[in-house]
């Protein structure tokens, strides 16, 4: 099975998982109506239902923005001597990538994509990879 067809089957397993998921949603905010019914009358317990899922919803925002919220902390300044331009980047890049592994990305355009995909997925979300990543180009950018 190819990597389409799995990406196609697994969009359709999360749209009907979204669908089933706010089908349950809708029944419990009717549950909850329900059993505010009994205390209350059915204006109010629609009312206190409803603040009751923007409620829901602004906690789910707020845990949301502090799950991806970042501290910046203020790199040191680098000299202007220091810095590097398109060119030397270019260089290193032309220095690292051999004829085979050229010759592999021709091959199997579809492979490198997912691997590029995957491995800038993985360096972005661990912070220990992504620290490794910079040693090692620092070390790389260093030794020029």
């Amino acid at each position: 099975m190819g990597w389409r067809s799995r990406v196609q089957i697994n969009t359709v397993a999360l749209t009907i998982a979204t669908l089933l998921g706010l089908f349950a949603l809708g029944f419990a905010g009717f549950a909850v109506y329900l059993a505010l019914l009994v205390h209350y009358p059915p204006n109010i317990a629609a009312v206190m239902t409803a603040a009751g899922y923007v409620l829901a919803a602004i906690l789910v925002m707020l845990i949301a923005k502090f799950a991806v919220y970042r501290t910046k902390v203020a790199s040191p300044g680098l000299d202007r001597s220091s810095t590097l331009d398109a060119d030397d980047l270019e260089n290193v890049l032309q220095s690292v990538i051999t004829p085979a592994i050229t010759k592999m990305i021709h091959q199997h355009p579809g492979k490198s994509v997912m691997a590029t995909l995957l491995a800038g997925l993985v360096v972005g979300y661990n912070d220990e990879s992504r620290n490794a990543v910079k040693n090692v180009l620092k070390r790389l950018f260093e030794e020029k």
